[in-house]
């Protein structure tokens, strides 16, 4: 079990900086975050094999831009796919056909990914884990996380592993090992809130004979709703199934179960299971832990909140705690306040609660419309929105954040998303905002048709900085917006600097003559800046 290599040297007793527990989409998000970034690491999940359980199916607009940044966005879209149709069933067998349950993102949110992705949660995996290996990473799989204790330098995990029970040490240690968190319940944080015993589904991925792969197919009966929908790139379907709230102890899932209420609800539709891979009974839960570091240790995805699939957040949230907290650890490790930490739970923490809400709050009005077809076609259609596309997210309030100077600026602000913009043109590039974003630096824009640098000196591996001008000039790192999308993107007054995170959030933005306020905050965060 080989760690990946770092420049830097782990102290004292230390046999890896940063160990992650789950090699998921959050874990594996994380490890390739860190290891881009030459931060030692380890990466152990306690399945013997990789998932093939469908679970999450839909990738969001912003954990897509995470994947682009990441180098997995081209694998993804090429296994997804973009539109799926929805025909619903009355009860009688006629069908209306509408459009499927993924809204594009409003075009004023400038994004190169405005369409949710249909892909299974396990392809997303794969291209993780393919990217990973590039990295020079490997999950260590059949290795159980057993016991944590902790000191002020890090913490001691066991390990049970194919070769004995083992012991490992680690500066930190992220949780990222599922709802039923094993390091949740060693450093004794709970998951908080309620379980809706009347959200009860039946769960599945299974292989049918019978219907078009072109669309998803719902129907709606006294019974409730039943789904089948079409994975991409497979032969797979995943079956989604209300259970009557009447039902105290369901049946355990079997295909010989999903046949029988697949043909009581489908009836004259004769579609017929062939094989079932995956089945499982799910349980509505809404819940989240109080705090997402305890000491050294840190909770990350569905360790640390769980909530109903309404929207496809779970996957999506995780992602993105991952993308949150990569950096951070990563500049610590290199010398930066171990206060930055601190500043994983003050942002993501807010913003889990706020998915739970609106989750909650739409999965409970579609389930009161599952028995009859026509409001059911209704209330999913309202599912997917702006907030769901995760391109919303914002820190305004968080440390890190920097307030602007005039309150009625126009554009986006200080702890609000990096918006891409394209057509910009530089020597031997042409490209967009994104394009100069990607990779785990900082960078600095500086609005300016000035040719000189913003801040002398001051450029490094760390923090990359690009000047874009409104008119032709030529010089190194201008890039020049000749069809004046990154001005309107950013709408900046005269000369502007606008400082943004290795996550694509805005952290700065002032005016060139306060320059000071950039070198001031890059102290902080970037050791030796």
């Amino acid at each position: 079990m080989n760690p990946i290599s770092s420049t830097s040297t782990v102290p004292g007793d230390l046999q890896v900086e940063v160990l992650i527990v789950g090699a998921g989409p959050t874990g594996l998000t994380l490890a390739c975050d860190l290891a881009r970034r030459g931060i030692s690491h380890r990466l152990i999940e306690r399945s013997e094999s990789y998932s093939t359980a469908s679970r999450a199916k839909t990738i969001q607009p912003r954990a897509l831009e995470v994947a682009d940044d990441l180098g997995i966005a081209k694998s993804i879209l090429i296994k997804g796919l973009v539109d799926l149709p929805a025909r619903y069933y009355n009860v009688d067998g006629n069908f209306v056909d509408k459009q499927g349950l993924a809204v594009a993102a409003d075009g004023k949110l400038s994004t190169p990914y405005t369409n949710p992705i249909w892909i299974a949660e396990f392809d997303v995996e794969a291209a993780l884990r393919d990217r990973y290996a590039q990295f020079g990473g490997q999950v260590e799989l059949n290795t159980t996380a057993t016991g944590l204790s902790q000191d002020p330098g890090g913490a001691a995990v066991t390990v049970d592993t194919p070769n004995g029970i083992r012991t490992i040490r680690a500066r930190y240690v992220v949780g990222a090992d599922g709802g039923k968190s094993s390091i949740r319940k060693f450093i004794g944080a709970q998951l908080v809130g309620d379980t809706y015993e009347n959200q009860r589904w039946y769960l599945g991925d299974v292989r049918i004979e019978g219907l078009d792969r072109s669309r998803m197919h719902v129907w709606a009966s006294a019974e409730g709703m039943l789904g089948l929908t079409p994975l991409p790139s497979t032969d797979i379907w995943q079956l989604q199934s209300t259970i009557p709230p009447d039902i105290e102890n369901p049946e355990q899932p079997s295909l010989e179960l999903y046949q029988a209420m697949l043909s009581r609800r489908a009836g004259a539709a004769n579609v017929v299971i062939t094989h079932a891979s995956w089945l499982s009974i799910y349980r509505v839960n809404v819940r989240m832990v109080d705090h997402y570091q305890r000491g050294n240790v840190f909770l990350a995805g569905d360790a640390a909140h769980v909530h109903s699939p309404a929207g496809g957040q779970g996957m999506n949230t995780g992602m993105q705690d991952a993308y949150n907290l990569g950096w951070k650890l990563a500049a610590v490790l290199r010398g930066a306040d171990a206060a930055l930490l601190e500043t994983y739970d003050e942002e993501r923490r807010p913003i889990a609660r706020t998915v739970l809400e609106d989750s909650t709050k739409k999965l409970g009005a579609m389930m009161k419309t599952v028995t009859e077809s026509g409001k059911l076609s209704k209330s999913l259609g309202t599912i997917s929105d702006d907030l769901t596309s995760g391109l919303l997210v914002a820190y305004p309030a968080s440390s890190l954040t920097r307030p602007m100077a005039e309150a009625s600026k126009q554009g986006p602000r200080p702890g609000e998303r990096a918006p891409d913009a394209s057509g910009l043109h530089g020597e031997d590039f042409a490209g967009s905002i994104f394009d100069l974003l990607r990779g785990p630096h900082w960078t600095l824009l500086a609005f300016t048709d000035s040719s000189e640098s913003p801040l002398p000196g001051i450029e490094s591996e760390e923090l990359h900085v690009h000047r874009i001008a409104g008119t032709d000039m030529k010089a190194a790192n201008v890039f020049v917006d000749r069809r004046g999308d990154a001005y309107r993107a950013y709408a900046p007054e005269g000369n502007e600097l606008v400082l943004i995170r290795p996550d694509g959030y805005i952290a700065v933005r002032c005016k060139s003559e306060d320059a000071a306020l950039i070198t001031n905050y890059l102290a902080l965060v970037i050791p030796g800046a």
